[in-house]
């Protein structure tokens, strides 16, 4: 038959990878967001594990037929030492019960087989590539399908021809087939004849194995044809369908395995009979000039593990990892294989020594298609979509989502589980970190499994037919699920994951928070109470009571969506729990869906009749549903929708017909910090002299903040915020410019969306505006009290100022250092942040005991409720006495101690001896005597440093214990100085004893 010649690219095989020519992807069009919307996409995945089959090589050349499921009609493809690979056009079909090579290369020949048939018949043309010359032929084939006379099929590639299969009738009108050569500008050269049927096993530019069938026995009979002499050699006759296990065909060799004998012909004289070699190992398939391989069953999941060893035997067996099919040895007698790696990388890679060749060049990446991903799910914000594509392993995908004032965004997909045995379909549902997936199909066993950072969590719900069931709800550890087989009659079943449990619950049940929530009509009326039982306590609680029949539940956080509720609500009813009244819910399109702070409504285009998801805040200051996306359409009935909503955070996804994901926040802007002073001085003392409270917000807002004075409005601040922060700043005046009043303000800060016109929920709160700074004063007794052995002191503070919120106590003490001099301590707190106008110092909570012969200082400073601090208080000074029995005081002449419980410490010594006396020293600033006040009381002299500076009398009508009878101010700084008490002679007969208590020096 004629040819014809043709040049597609001249370039040189060492330049062969300049052909590769990258596959442009044309992604269909979307279905519009509007431009309101925040949103992001995830680009179209490509499966990452292709299939490819029909691997052929020849030198630096590497062949194979591959189908996408962007395009269902096979490909070839060719890539040059592991270059990018050149898509070669469609394929013929290989539909037919015979085996079609469409596309291989030998010699630097490619041979791609195709069909002008757009129904895709067999070949009825050959096109050779000579990749040095850049020439191209085309060899047609006479295929019309009938079989008859005349018709040809195409098997196989020899080098730069081609083998035919060609129907004729023999002398003696007898159906014949025979086997020709065909090559451009030649005649074609018969190989084989009187024969039904020819299969090429294998073939190369010099030769070929062919399976022969002939009538009327239909025998089998393998032969090696050469070209070059038309000589052939039978080197197998099998009995049955089955090929033997093994046949070599390599550059120098032909033959066949079987265990672990290999019988073989040398190519170059087939005539001069077969060797026997007894290989390394037993259940050999492939053999190249280097390479034994073979596929090995693991037990544990069912599938064909690839072994591999060098011809010789020098390496032991390796278990090469990864799926590999499609094993072939090219012309070059090197072993190439298909080396799939789920969710990491497809390869046509060449086996070198029994080992996966790391030479460069020696793998090729096989063309990915766009990925089928068979559900969605949303949880929290992260998305997760079912991965089956063409893979042999599926995969399961996580992205997270955010949303800030750069718009929003989504990670990377990354694998979070990789599955088998069966496909995930159209159920995925994620809930608690969680993922929930369908395994099986119509008509097959299904498995809900549940999945935690790709681990099996709990027992699997299995079901001998998924198609009975279906999952109603999903919270990480439960499911729902309507059982539609006759044994359950339709009921709603709970399972329990962590022990597999399962109970029968009411119909219209709902999952959220740990617990099921469902509803219970109050006897014969129309009212239904709404009932949440806590999963882990079995308490149940009413939560709402409504005026009608609810069709269904759903519930998020408080609020609790009724779908259809009766005549009164024949759509729906939104409500809060504790609450028996709600707002109607328009349910007349689709079911709308309960979020967390967001409802997910639909409406139905009158004209196109396109369904529109709209989302609607709850916490927002409108309740204006916003349109997210037109609903995408399924891919067929059986398939999952290409949509879903996010229940736990405000994000909606959806599919394009091109396999792009688009993800949409539903939202309305919040708040990741705050801080709202509660009050500010504008007293030009450079501290909280303006108002300055902020917000920042996760997206770009436009804001208005409202200052008002009861119900009148003093001032209106505006503003945006392109980055979320809203900083607004008050310097006390009114909107007109005058001085604002002192007082507490109520102040609402209103946030859009400066986007998508969003509104947040109002924020309010009050702020104080005081100028002047708040003052307190402090006050406590001369002398410390005691009743018995310990000192106290009772402390009051009060303001001076208003607006005065709470109180900081400190104290001060002085102290002998060691070298004998007096100091003042430093500042110490006593209270912090206090609201009480008192406390003792010396009982529980002090912080130290006090001592005799000291003086404690006390101050204090205010709060207000503009948020200033004052400054500390003057002193209220408060000194511990000396006991009468203390060592340092030294009495001479005539002393009694006397117990008495009034007195200081218990105790008071007593004497009436004119000239008795007790000195000590006074280091301090001021001196204070205490003694007895009775009837018969005395009198005495003080004397300071040798000189009388004063007399007292003790004389009294009615006793009083503790009582300052002397107070002498010794200096402005602390010396030492000498005293003495001294007594004198009494007033009268009768009032001449003098009880003394304790001293006191101020220090």
């Amino acid at each position: 038959m004629p040819s014809h010649r043709r040049r597609f690219l001249a370039v040189p095989v060492a330049a062969l990878t300049a052909l590769a020519v990258a596959q442009a992807v044309t992604p269909a069009s979307a279905v519009a967001v509007p431009a309101t919307d925040v949103s992001a996409t995830l680009a179209a995945r490509t499966t990452s594990v292709p299939k490819a089959d029909d691997i052929s090589g020849s030198g630096p050349a590497v062949v194979w037929r591959q189908k996408t499921s962007a395009d269902t009609s096979a490909h070839g493809w060719l890539a040059v030492s592991g270059g990018t690979p050149q898509d070669l056009g469609r394929l013929a079909d290989d539909g037919e019960p015979v085996n079609v090579d469409a596309v291989s290369v030998q010699d630097g020949v490619v041979a791609v087989a195709t069909s002008v048939n757009p129904n895709g018949a067999l070949a009825d043309h050959v096109t050779l590539r000579h990749l040095d010359s850049g020439d191209e032929d085309v060899l047609p084939v006479a295929y019309d399908s009938s079989g008859a006379v005349g018709d040809e099929r195409y098997r196989g590639q020899a080098g730069d021809g081609i083998l035919v299969q060609q129907s004729y009738d023999d002398d003696a009108s007898a159906y014949r087939v025979r086997l020709v050569l065909r090559t451009p500008g030649g005649a074609d050269r018969t190989l084989l004849s009187d024969d039904e049927q020819y299969e090429v096993l294998a073939s190369d530019a010099q030769g070929a194995l062919v399976l022969r069938r002939t009538a009327p026995g239909w025998d089998h009979e393998i032969v090696y044809v050469d070209f070059a002499t038309g000589a052939t050699v039978t080197v197998a006759e099998p009995t049955t369908d089955q090929l033997p296990q093994g046949l070599e065909f390599t550059p120098g060799h032909v033959g066949v395995i079987d265990g672990a004998t290999l019988t073989e012909w040398q190519r170059s004289a087939p005539g001069d009979g077969p060797s026997t070699v007894t290989l390394p190992v037993s259940g050999a398939r492939w053999i190249s000039d280097d390479t034994l391989a073979w596929y090995q069953r693991n037990d544990s999941d069912a599938s064909n593990e690839l072994f591999a060893m060098s011809r010789d035997g020098s390496t032991a067996a390796k278990d090469l990892g990864g799926t590999f099919s499609d094993v072939a040895v090219g012309d070059d007698g090197r072993m190439r294989a298909a080396l799939y790696r789920p969710d990491v990388d497809a390869a046509v890679q060449t086996l070198t020594d029994g080992r996966v060749s790391t030479t460069a060049g020696d793998a090729t990446t096989i063309p990915a298609g766009l990925a089928r991903l068979d559900a969605l799910a949303l949880s929290d914000g992260a998305l997760y979509t079912a991965d089956d594509s063409s893979r042999l392993d599926g995969v399961l995908l996580r992205s997270d989502l955010a949303v800030g004032p750069a718009g929003a965004s989504a990670s990377t997909p990354a694998r979070v589980l990789a599955y088998s045995g069966g496909l995930v379909h159209q159920t995925l549902a994620a809930a608690g970190g969680r993922v929930l997936v369908e395994q099986g199909g119509a008509g097959e066993a299904g498995h809900f499994q549940v999945y935690e950072n790709g681990t099996l969590v709990g027992a699997p719900l299995d079901y001998a037919d998924a198609s009975v069931v279906t999952v109603a709800d999903f919270d990480g550890a439960h499911a729902l699920v309507s059982d539609k087989t006759t044994a359950a009659n339709g009921t709603l079943l709970l399972y329990t994951f962590a022990d597999g449990h399962t109970q029968r619950v009411p119909s219209g049940s709902a999952l959220n928070g740990g617990a099921i929530y469902s509803s219970v009509r109050n006897g014969t009326t129309s009212t239904s109470s709404i009932r949440r039982t806590d999963l882990a306590t079995g308490t149940a609680t009413t939560v709402a009571t409504v005026n009608c029949l609810p069709g269904g539940l759903q519930a998020r956080g408080s609020r609790i969506l009724l779908p259809s509720c009766g005549a009164a609500y024949p759509n729906g009813l939104l409500l809060k729990a504790g609450s028996s009244t709600g707002t109607a819910v328009d349910a007349s399109v689709l079911t709308p869906i309960l979020g967390t702070d967001v409802l997910y409504t639909f409406t139905k285009s009158s004209d196109t009749g396109a369904i529109t998801l709209n989302a609607q805040s709850l916490t927002g200051t409108e309740t204006t549903a916003h349109p997210l996306f037109a609903l995408p359409g399924k891919a067929n009935s059986a398939a999952a929708e290409r949509w879903t909503v996010d229940r736990d955070a405000p994000w909606a996804a959806w599919m394009d017909d091109a396999g792009v994901t688009h993800v949409t926040w539903a939202g309305v802007p919040t708040a990741a910090s705050a801080a709202a002073p509660t009050g500010f001085s504008p007293n030009g003392d450079g501290s909280a002299d303006t108002w300055v409270p902020t917000w920042t917000y996760n997206r770009p807002v436009s804001w208005t903040l409202t200052l008002k004075s009861g119900t009148t409005q003093v001032r209106s601040l505006t503003g945006t915020a392109s980055n979320g922060k809203v900083a607004p700043v008050w310097n006390a005046t009114t909107q007109t410019g005058g001085t604002a009043t002192e007082g507490a303000y109520t102040w609402t800060l209103t946030v859009r969306d400066t986007v998508t016109g969003r509104a947040a929920a109002d924020v309010t709160g009050k702020v104080t505006l005081r100028r002047a700074a708040p003052a307190a004063t402090v006050t406590a007794p001369t002398v410390a009290s005691s009743a018995a052995t310990t000192a106290s002191v009772p402390v009051t503070w009060s303001a001076k100022t208003a607006g005065v919120k709470s109180y900081d106590i400190g104290w001060r003490v002085a102290t002998r250092d060691s070298a004998g001099v007096w100091k003042l301590g430093p500042l110490q707190t006593w209270r912090t942040g206090t609201t009480a106008t008192s406390a003792v110092f010396g009982k529980a909570g002090s912080p130290v005991k006090p001592v005799a012969g000291l003086t404690y200082r006390f101050y204090v400073r205010a709060h207000d409720d503009a948020g200033q601090t004052g400054a500390w208080s003057k002193a209220a000074s408060t000194g511990v006495p000396v006991d009468d029995r203390a060592a340092a005081l030294r009495y001479t002449g005539s002393w009694k101690s006397v117990a008495a419980s009034a007195a200081w410490s218990g105790t008071e010594r007593t004497s009436a001896a004119k000239g008795a006396y007790v000195s000590f020293s006074a280091d301090g600033t001021q001196l204070r005597v205490v003694a007895t006040r009775k009837s018969n009381g005395g009198r005495f002299e003080v004397v300071v440093d040798g000189k009388t500076v004063g007399t007292v009398n003790t004389y009294a009508a009615k006793t009083a214990y503790r009582q300052v009878v002397f107070t002498r101010t010794l200096g402005t700084t602390i010396k030492t100085h000498k005293v003495q008490l001294r007594i004198l002679s009494g007033s009268t007969p009768g009032r001449s004893t003098v009880a003394l208590d304790a001293v006191m020096v101020t220090r």
